[in-house]
């Protein structure tokens, strides 16, 4: 059965970063109240953003904190690797930008990076000089 590329970011982040899950499911939860029953997926692109950069990956990055970065960069290399054109977009968009915009982030992320991140990195790197 094929998924859609929101269902597949979403399974993603929930798999590889357990503590994005309580986010993922505020997001849900709140998608659900504004369309009164009708929907409970936030949209491919809020997912990312409020489901795991701003509340979990950043401030891992911000405290140093190992293990959720180590499982953040396997999550990361996962939709880099999927294959889904738009997924591999949205990385961009919402994940290296943030990386590269900061570079002290980039800093502490660098060490776990996987070889799909580092090409990306590399790629947009120069929109950052």
């Amino acid at each position: 059965m094929n998924t859609s590329d929101s269902e597949f970011v979403r399974h993603s982040i929930w798999e590889h970063v357990p503590e994005a899950r309580p986010f993922v499911t505020g997001l849900e939860e709140e998608e659900w109240e504004a369309t009164d029953g009708e929907c409970s997926d936030p949209g491919m692109y809020s997912m990312p953003s409020y489901g795991f950069v701003h509340p979990v990956f950043r401030p891992a990055l911000e405290e140093s904190a190992r293990e959720t970065i180590a499982r953040s960069a396997r999550l990361i290399e996962a939709l880099l690797g999927s294959g889904r054109p738009r997924v591999i977009e949205l990385v961009s968009i919402r994940v290296t930008d943030q990386l590269l915009g900061f570079p002290e982030l980039w800093e502490r992320f660098a060490s776990c990076a996987g070889p799909r991140m580092r090409f990306e990195a590399d790629l947009r790197r120069e929109y950052y000089r």
